[in-house]
């Protein structure tokens, strides 16, 4: 978790919140610190007694979809939901939904990512450390479906229309014309994303979509691996979230290690769902593109709207991701979104 830029106020808890949780988890006068999440609007303290470490979690604003479900429902749901399934996300001990509070399992401060740094040059550490979020991977993707239910969440269905808007759309609205300040009329990559889209959704869907599983989601721990931020999730296809993984631009996997936690992946899901394994990987590459764009247009409003400077140093290989999976075969016939990607941006 890293610095955004806050008003002071916001470093301070409110004596509410305090006697909440002191209320809460009856553990006497407790110490807070405050701890920033990294692109949301949610805010965060770890605080500390003489039982134990918690973190408090305030969403106040949550999003909401139109019959007034909002984030804050979809993470309670899905937070139980997922614990019900074995998969170690945080346990909440309390909450208030009309002011957005919850206290939560501590599960630490040390991300994949930072454990990644940490191992890189240890190759066989490096693939071992994966495989085994990978093995939660196919759980969270096949326990998680089961019994899951869209409606209890504010998370629209991952569907074609929601890949114009959301992953392509974003990229061209957040990135092309909001960070990079490129002129370049919707008309012009229509066409083509509409069709990569299309080409996307013939996926197989009905699995869990974590939409976000990457290594400053995943937290390394002495009892095992943890997973934060899971309130986007939704049914979709198995292919998202590993492209999620495999192409952070937070670490930059090297592309052989990328195939070889590739085949890997093929062999622990085919243990638990049917799939056609030459079909998994052709629609791999158009899923994966998606993904490439959606973390850009993020990394794009987050610097630009938001003002967090601190995803800026992860836009070049970002945008190294896209540019790689763009020269693969696949789309070849794609020249507009080639042109634009690696014509038209410059100095990244």
């Amino acid at each position: 978790m890293h610095p955004a830029k806050r008003d002071d106020s916001e470093t301070i808890p409110t004596p509410e919140l305090i006697r909440f949780a002191e209320g809460s988890l009856s553990a006497g006068k407790l110490s807070w610190k405050k701890i920033t999440g990294d692109g949301s609007g949610r805010r965060f303290y770890r605080v500390q007694g003489k039982a134990g470490s918690w973190i408090v979690m305030i969403n106040n604003q949550p999003p909401k979809d139109e019959r007034g479900v909002t984030e804050n429902d979809a993470y309670l749901y899905i937070c139980r939901h997922l614990r019900a399934k074995g998969i170690p996300v945080p346990v909440v001990y309390e909450h208030d939904r009309e002011r957005g509070w919850f206290i939560m399992e501590d599960m630490g401060d040390c991300h994949l990512q930072t454990e990644v740094m940490h191992i890189k040059g240890d190759r066989k550490q490096l693939v071992e450390t994966y495989q085994r979020v990978i093995d939660a991977l196919v759980v969270i993707q096949t326990e998680g479906r089961k019994g899951f239910d869209p409606a209890l969440t504010h998370n629209p269905p991952y569907d074609k229309q929601f890949m114009l808007t959301w992953e392509s759309g974003y990229f061209h609205r957040a990135f092309l014309k909001g960070f990079l300040s490129l002129d370049i009329p919707d008309e012009e990559l229509k066409d083509e994303l509409e069709e990569l889209a299309r080409q996307a959704a013939e996926a197989p869907t009905g699995y869990f979509l974590y939409r976000d599983f990457q290594s400053r989601n995943i937290m390394v721990r002495e009892e095992g691996l943890g997973f934060l931020d899971f309130q986007g999730g939704r049914l979709g296809p198995l292919q998202y979230d590993l492209a999620s993984l495999l192409l952070d631009p937070y670490v930059e996997l090297d592309h052989r290690v990328q195939e070889d936690l590739l085949a890997y992946y093929l062999g622990r899901i085919g243990e638990r769902a049917t799939l056609d394994p030459q079909g998994f990987q052709e629609q791999y590459p158009f899923i994966a593109l998606h993904r490439a764009m959606q973390i850009l247009g993020a990394f794009g409003f987050l610097t630009t709207a938001k003002g967090l400077a601190f995803f800026h140093q992860y836009i070049p290989p970002a945008l190294q991701v896209l540019r790689a999976l763009l020269q693969e075969r696949y789309f070849t016939p794609y020249k507009q979104l080639k042109r634009v990607v690696f014509e038209e941006i410059k100095g990244i």
